[in-house]
């Protein structure tokens, strides 16, 4: 197998970071939502449907905007703690070490970020 079918592209790899991060945040919306609605509705049952709609779409992208923050900051203590290994000529795909704390998040940054690992 070659090294260049090892490694995906820049592309491949931001849009599967993207579609993770686009998952999980849908996810949660629609239970945030789910309970919002119930409780609105014990509130004041006649509801406009518009209030509903603003609040999942804040909600999607305040917790988007959440997910990868905190998948920056994961990243970031990786780094700096050392559970990153440097990509090189022979190694194109870096090395996240097993013990790594939120060792998922870190993937999912360098999936959005690749350049930042030489990618």
């Amino acid at each position: 197998m070659s090294e260049r079918a090892m490694v995906p592209t820049k592309w491949l790899m931001r849009m599967r970071g993207a579609v993770k991060v686009i998952l999980i945040a849908g996810a949660v919306n629609e239970i945030l939502n789910s309970v919002f609605m119930y409780v609105a509705q014990r509130i004041d049952p006649e509801l406009p449907p518009i209030a509903a709609s603003v609040f999942s779409f804040a909600t999607c992208a305040l917790v988007g905007f959440w997910f990868q923050s905190d998948a920056r900051r994961a990243y970031l203590f990786a780094r700096d703690g050392g559970y990153i290994a440097r990509v090189d000529t022979t190694n194109r795909a870096p090395h996240i070490a097993a013990n790594c704390p939120k060792r998922w998040l870190v993937v999912l940054y360098i999936e959005l970020k690749p350049g930042l690992v030489g990618l």
